[in-house]
């Protein structure tokens, strides 16, 4: 990652907190889920072969917009996130 990328990545954290305190509760895990997708693709970008970060961004890019339609679609998407994580532990 280079320095443009991390701190627009900061930039969009630290707004989004400041931005959460009027938005409905949902917001919060959207917002993060978004950061780790985009932190993703970040890491992603250094590592092209990378499978599992791969498949990581899938999972959220094709849950993260049930936030607003179907909470309980969105939560087992964050589910499934966290579960793909394991895979990308290095070893």
């Amino acid at each position: 990652m280079n320095k443009e990328e991390t701190l627009e990545l900061l930039i969009y954290l630290v707004t989004s907190a400041v931005g959460l305190k009027g938005e409905p509760r949902i917001y919060g895990p959207l917002r993060l889920i978004e950061a780790s997708e985009r932190l993703a693709r970040l890491m992603l970008a250094e590592d092209p072969h990378n499978r599992d970060l791969e498949e990581l961004i899938q999972i959220i890019e094709n849950g993260k917009r049930k936030s607003t339609t179907d909470e309980a679609g969105f939560c087992e998407m964050l589910d499934a996130a966290a579960e793909k994580l394991v895979d990308c532990l290095p070893g």
